[in-house]
Parts: C-alpha cells; structure tokens; sequence
C-alpha cells in the first residue's frame, strides 16, 4: 500500500482509479462524517442484540488532486447461502455535503467493487437504499449495477417498517464491462458495442446540454415490467364487468418526463353501455388525483372503433399512430395512442 499527502498527514491507500482512492481513515473521521449526514434516509437506532455477528469494514473516499475527504465507504459479508458461493458483500457508502451532486458516489462505489473483487473470491456485491433516494440509485446504476427489486419491510423509519431497493453487481459483469468491448454492429466507420459503467460519465462531460431535460430529483415510478390492476363492477349488481390496468412508461429519465400508460378490457355483456369511457375516465382521475405524473396515455388497434370512441368520449385526444406496435394473428399491427394531460381536466 502506499501513501498519498493529506493535509498534515499521510494516508493509505487501498485502491484507486485516476480520480479518487479508498483509504484508510484515521481515528473518529467515520463519526465525523457520519455526524454529518442529514439522516433523512437513516433507520432508526436499533440497541438490540443481533442473531450473528456481521464483521464491517470501513474506508474513506479521497480526492487524489487535492486530498480532500470525499465521504466513508463500508462493507460487509452476506451469507445467502451457507457456503462461498452463496456470500456475497454489501457495500454502503456516506457522502460528506460539499461531495453531493458530483458524481463521485457512482465512481466510488466501481472502485469498492473492484477491491473486493480483487481481495476476495465473492463473486457478487450488492447494495439497498431507500427507492426515494434518487441520487444513490442513479450513482449505483451508473457504477453498473443492476436493480433487482424491493426488500419489503427490511428497515425501519420513524417508527414504521418500510422498503429498499436492491441494487447487485457480478464479477462476470465487471469482467464483461472492463474488458473487450463486446460489438453490436459495425458499418460505416461505426462501432455500436456494450456500454461500461463510466463510459455515460464521459459523454455527459463533453456534452453541451442543448436537448437536456429539466433535472428532476422525485423518483420514477415502479418500472413498466410490474403493471397494476384494477376491476371495473356493476355498482348494482356488484358484478365483474371488466378490468383496468395502468404501468409507468417514460419519455426520458426524470419523472417529468414519466406516463401513465393504461388499458382496459371489457366482458363483452358490458360492451356498448358506455362503461368504457366511464371507468376509464375514473382511472385517469385516480391517477392524477393520487400520483404527480401528468399525463395518462392509451394505445389502441386502429381497428378497434369502439374503444377509439370510448377514449374520446373520456377526454383522450389522438395522439398520432404506432406503426406496428401489435402482433396480432402473425401480423404487425398499428396502434392509435391518445393521450390525455392534468391540464385537460380543467380546460
């Protein structure tokens, strides 16, 4: 190992890329930092003994340049399984205030999973943090971490149980993403391949921000891939009369830039009543009254007249056409998409 000024003192380095190192920290840095922190997504103080004993190690993240103390970094064993293939490390990190919104967190969090890559024979690190913690997800993201789901009920917050998300990190896919690239296609003087972790750092850098979005800090929606449902009854009879469902789609990576994308399916005795347009006027209410998001869209098979009407009866304007976004009897198919935004309601 080797040491680095650091202000009075010397410090020594465990890793490093060519921006920032892990090091060792001296006495009481780590409650310095940790002091520090405005706590909001902290669990709350928890005295009592643990089942087992879990071993946690700490590092700080350094500045080379200057050497300037960047936030502490920790880890720590894992037993999914009782044996090595089944332990995997969990990593943590905490950022001083004047370290936030740089970028660091993600360049951090690839140098801890390259050292303990390197120490050790795991072969998975993984990481949770509150699904409200924007910055955190993105910087594990960007490290190239991959979002597996929500840890139900694993942490608690003022008194109620609550969810993280958990983010991991394979060996295989660091060997993947610090290797050869893998190409995609090649024509024309072009190369399209794999892309690695920092490689989306790079060209933010360079990029002069003509097309960016507005930053926008409130989380996504739960992601396409688990959509949610509802049922549409007779309020006499109590009935079922059909289904409702509604899934987030984007159209950039903010939440301003988020949809609401929702669909319908009727028994057919309840067809031609009007009860279409109905309930999905309700939805589209409920989604804008319970949620921020601002628009609510539908696609619709440009053959299906009914359901064209029963959108525009409900406030949907025809937003243009999808050309064969539908298979349907081994054919492509075209898709009508209305949309209909918060400000309509009150136009």
């Amino acid at each position: 190992m080797t040491g680095v000024d650091a202000g009075p003192a010397r410090r020594t380095i465990l890793a490093s890329d060519d921006k920032v190192a892990l090091v060792e920290l001296f006495d009481g840095e780590r409650e310095a930092i940790a002091a520090q922190s405005d706590n909001k997504f902290d669990s709350d103080p928890d005295d009592r003994p643990t089942p087992i004993e879990v071993p946690r190690f700490w590092a700080g993240l350094m500045l080379l340049e200057t050497g300037e103390l960047l936030g502490s970094m920790s880890w720590r064993p894992v037993p999914h399984l009782a044996e090595l293939g089944g332990i995997g490390w969990n990593q943590g990190f905490h950022l001083l205030p004047n370290a936030r919104g740089r970028n660091l967190s993600a360049r951090g969090g690839l140098l801890l999973a390259r050292h303990l890559f390197a120490m050790s024979e795991v072969d998975r690190i993984q990481a949770v943090t509150d699904p409200d913690n924007v910055p955190a997800c993105r910087g594990l993201e960007r490290a190239g971490f991959h979002r597996e789901g929500r840890v139900r009920g694993i942490t608690r917050r003022g008194g109620e149980l609550g969810d993280l998300v958990m983010y991991s990190l394979l060996r295989s896919d660091l060997a993947r993403y610090e290797g050869e690239r893998e190409v995609l296609g090649q024509r024309d003087g072009v190369v399209l391949a794999v892309a690695r972790p920092a490689d989306g750092r790079v060209v933010a850098a360079a990029s002069d921000g003509a097309f960016a979005i507005d930053r926008d800090d409130r989380v996504v929606p739960e992601p396409p891939q688990t959509p949610s449902h509802g049922v549409v009854l007779d309020a006499e009879t109590g009935h079922l009369l059909g289904m409702v469902s509604w899934r987030a789609v984007s159209y950039g990576a903010t939440f301003g830039c988020a949809a609401w994308n929702i669909g319908i399916e009727l028994v057919p005795e309840a067809r031609g009543r009007g009860v279409g347009t109905t309930a999905q006027r309700m939805l589209v209410e409920h989604l804008f009254a319970t949620t921020g998001l601002d628009r609510v869209e539908a696609g619709v098979g440009v053959d299906n007249v009914a359901e064209e009407r029963a959108l525009e009866k409900a406030g949907f304007q025809r937003d243009g056409v999808v050309r064969g976004a539908q298979l349907r009897g081994g054919r492509r198919r075209d898709v009508a998409l209305y949309g209909i935004l918060r400000a309509d309601l009150n136009a």
